[in-house]
């Protein structure tokens, strides 16, 4: 995977490691205490998305999400247009727009775009286990009836 980050300070397109790495932490840590609490609580039935995976995959093959552009922001100033600057609202006036947001992965420098996040939602409601797990939302749902 190529890293990248697109927040303010960040020059050379590298993620931050400690936060990447705190967020491997908690989405390796997380799937055992649920599955001890449905041990322990009679019914409880739990999913879990692994965006941290999908976000990942989506940079390294936007074109498998529908996606061309996963370096860039669509809208922003800077490298990358990873200075949130959209609307020219915030400290930092200029910006660029994209002509096409459907094109890219990242909205602005934090957010994925609507074609991104459609993409998700569509994984999340019926996705295999390497994604969602244990149940995908439609199976999920589909105990409960």
């Amino acid at each position: 995977m190529r890293p990248l980050n697109l927040q303010i300070g960040v020059t050379n397109g590298s993620c931050l490691e400690k936060a990447t790495n705190l967020a491997k932490m908690f989405n390796s840590a997380l799937p055992e205490m649920l599955k001890k609490l449905e041990k322990q609580l009679p019914g409880f039935k739990y999913t879990i998305f692994n965006f941290f995976k999908v976000l990942a995959d989506s940079i390294d093959n936007p074109t498998k999400y529908g996606l061309k552009i996963s370096e860039t922001a669509c809208c922003g100033t800077g490298p990358f247009r990873g200075i949130p600057s959209c609307g020219g609202k915030r400290q930092v006036k200029e910006y660029e727009l994209c002509e096409n947001v459907k094109d890219y992965l990242f909205f602005d420098s934090v957010h994925p775009s609507e074609q991104a996040y459609q993409k998700y939602t569509e994984l999340l409601w019926n996705g295999t286990p390497d994604v969602v797990a244990p149940y995908n939302l439609k199976s999920f749902f589909e105990l409960s009836t």
